[in-house]
């Protein structure tokens, strides 16, 4: 199965930001973006192509307020207005979809449904 994933030109044009190549995981192939929220508050995001995997990270402050992390991704993008990053994802039985809002205030909803 197939992962699309937005392009650069895509972050940096809705959120200011290019997604990076992740120098923590090890993998040279995983991105990420950093993506301030508020004063305090930063969405970290990273993917990684090849294992079709998303991992979420909403940071207020020193606190971590929401951390996911989603595999069998099918799509990472996003939708205008909004903005709204939405994620895909889909397995043997199962199939799910997470929106993120950002703007007025952080909103995470995230549905998983078996098949």
């Amino acid at each position: 199965m197939e992962f699309a994933v937005a392009e650069d030109d895509v972050w940096l044009s809705v959120f200011d930001v290019l997604p990076q190549w992740q120098d923590a995981s090890g993998d040279s192939y995983v991105r990420e973006v950093k993506i301030p929220v508020s004063g305090t508050g930063e969405l970290h995001l990273s993917w990684d192509p090849v294992e079709r995997s998303v991992h979420l990270r909403y940071r207020q402050g020193s606190d971590v307020v929401v951390d996911v992390f989603r595999e069998q991704a099918t799509l990472l993008t996003i939708h205008e207005p909004g903005p709204v990053i939405a994620v895909e994802y889909r397995a043997e039985d199962c199939l799910g979809r997470m929106r993120v809002r950002l703007q007025p205030t952080f909103a995470l909803d995230d549905v998983f449904l078996r098949t």
